[in-house]
């Protein structure tokens, strides 16, 4: 059986993500990471992306997977990542990390052989395969409410403002109020500048997640969480993705990952080894448990190529995905 090099704990907190950055088995995590699960910084040319936390965010929880509850307080206050008391971590909602079919993903010679087509290390991109997983998992089930997204509006709001000479404001699509006083124009923005860093305070703080989510909903935040701005994200509202819309998030995911790369013939293998971009994704569907055994044919009954998953992106071409909240990655997706 194939080995898998083993994550060491890290200890590094979400804010401090670019701590993880040399460590070797998260490469293709950060790959992945940066591009879906960028974070945000704040520049004279408004929002741009940066390094994801999301790579500490999965070290973290890949650590923690075995720990009790005392255990995972234990090392938080050790962290300085949760300043509560037990009784109080222990009311936190949590979804284990959830790496079970680790031995399918070892034992399926065909998509072993794929891998290795591909020339990829299989320790980097099974950790990839539990992220992408993961994170599926966390915006798929039980996951916040989410309207439609106003992180640019606000971004070019913001930006414009700043820049801003008059301002002009509408009733019923009829102007109401128009101001030119440069004081006037200076207290708004001062008063927004106010707003956006008392936001960054709160997450970029050593605080639990729960505790920021209080602290923004108590000054009148609770549409923010992270670096990304939402509006009305509800709280109690949960919902989970159906099956269909997961093999399509993670097939978006892995096709962004291997589409660069291209597969190779394997020196002195004697069966025949799929090099098919969707096929590889097709058999990760099938280890995860997205689907049964069907993804993991390259042929049906008849020698036909298997086509499901391309058949079930084919459906959703012209759709938009849902706009979902993440518990634990504390991103907009």
């Amino acid at each position: 059986m194939y080995q898998i090099e083993e994550l060491p704990d890290l200890k590094v907190a979400w804010h401090e993500s670019y701590k993880c950055l040399n460590e070797p088995l998260l490469e293709y995590v950060w790959e992945v990471a940066n591009h879906f699960l960028p974070d945000y910084a704040e520049t004279d040319m408004g929002m741009i992306p940066v390094e994801s936390s999301a790579p500490a965010i999965f070290a973290n929880r890949y650590f923690e997977r075995n720990l009790s509850v005392e255990e995972r307080y234990e090392r938080s206050k050790e962290m300085k990542t949760f300043k509560g008391t037990l009784e109080e971590y222990k009311k936190r909602e949590y979804r284990k990390l959830d790496d079970s079919f680790k031995e399918k993903f070892l034992t399926n010679e065909d998509l072993q052989n794929t891998i290795e087509a591909y020339k990829l290390d299989i320790s980097k991109f099974w950790y990839l395969l539990l992220f992408v997983y993961d994170f599926i998992e966390d915006i798929g089930t039980n996951a916040p409410t989410l309207n439609k997204s106003v992180l640019e509006d606000f971004s070019h709001f913001h930006a414009t403002l700043l820049e801003a000479t008059s301002i002009t404001l509408k009733k019923n699509n009829k102007k109401s109020y128009i101001v030119e006083r440069e004081d006037t124009i200076r207290i708004i923005q001062a008063a927004l500048q106010h707003f956006v860093n008392t936001y960054s305070d709160i997450i970029h703080s050593e605080q639990d997640r729960e505790t920021m989510i209080k602290q923004l909903k108590d000054i009148g935040l609770e549409g923010f969480i992270r670096n990304d701005l939402s509006s009305k994200i509800s709280f109690t509202d949960k919902f989970s993705l159906d099956i269909s819309y997961k093999k399509w998030k993670f097939t978006d995911m892995f096709l962004f990952f291997i589409e660069r790369r291209k597969a190779t013939t394997i020196p002195n293998k004697k069966v025949k080894v799929s090099k098919d971009k969707m096929m590889l994704v097709s058999r990760l569907i099938y280890t995860v448990g997205y689907d049964g055994k069907r993804y993991n044919e390259e042929y049906d009954s008849e020698g036909n190529k298997n086509r499901m998953l391309s058949n079930l992106l084919r459906r959703y071409k012209n759709e938009k995905f849902p706009s979902v909240i993440a518990n634990n990655y504390m991103v907009v997706s």
